[in-house]
């Protein structure tokens, strides 16, 4: 019987690995483009922390931990909102319970995710010169 479904079960993990690679790829461009709109809406004050004595590592360190407080956040919402749809399928239809270590994985993955997505447009910001807030004056 098992021999049966070996296709259909081939099929259904290869369905789910490109959905999660895609969803996965779609989160990491929103991140990307979303970190290059605050780079461009903060040149000016960049540009201040550069010429005040900020290096291009400090600037690099700010919104990288920035990018880790906002997907932590995220992280913590869709895991407790994971737990509490698991426990209501549980009650209803009888599912088994999902197991913690998806939970732990799936946050780990992100947080990485989310970290490389935000280093390209941090680099770009860590590149922005002290003269940019002379020239807007």
């Amino acid at each position: 019987m098992k021999s049966y479904f070996h296709d259909d079960r081939a099929l259904i993990w290869l369905l789910l690995l490109v959905v999660i690679g895609c969803l996965l790829a779609l989160s990491a461009l929103g991140v990307v483009g979303l970190s290059s709109f605050w780079v461009q809406q903060r040149t000016h004050q960049i540009g201040i922390r550069r010429a005040i004595g900020a290096t291009r590592r400090d600037i690099m360190l700010y919104f990288q931990i920035e990018n880790l407080l906002i997907v932590g956040v995220g992280i913590a919402l869709g895991s407790l909102c994971a737990v509490v749809l698991n426990l209501l399928l549980m009650k209803h239809y009888e599912l088994p319970r999902l197991p913690l270590s998806y939970l732990s994985i799936g946050a780990l993955v992100l947080w990485l995710l989310g970290q490389l997505a935000v280093h390209g447009p941090a680099l770009r910001a860590a590149a922005v010169p002290p003269v940019v807030v002379t020239r807007s004056v």
